[in-house]
């Protein structure tokens, strides 16, 4: 099994990895970046921007690290195998069992 390609977790090389793994999306990840950093400009939260770098940085490895089809076969047995709702919490606070 190969060792998976690992991104540092930044707008620069998240946005390098795109552009030589996924150029398609660039624009959205430019688009929400932008934003992001415009948004912390009026208000200087930078939550939005550490959530743009997180979710577009799981996205950059799924790119480089796909899901192999073995994987997948787990992950499609344990979605069978538990019910709607089963990690919703219950009345008072507690998780419901199957």
């Amino acid at each position: 099994m190969a060792l998976p390609i690992e991104v540092e977790r930044t707008g620069p090389a998240i946005r390098a990895a795109l552009l030589e793994f996924s150029p398609d999306e660039v624009p959205d990840f430019d688009a929400e970046f932008h934003t992001a950093l415009a948004e912390a400009d009026d208000d200087f939260d930078l939550s939005r921007i550490d959530r743009v770098i997180g979710r577009w940085w799981r996205v950059v490895h799924l790119r480089l690290n796909p899901v192999s089809e073995q994987e997948r076969a787990v992950a499609d047995r344990a979605a069978v195998a538990m019910p709607e709702g089963a990690l919703r919490r219950g009345d008072g606070g507690q998780v419901p069992h199957p």
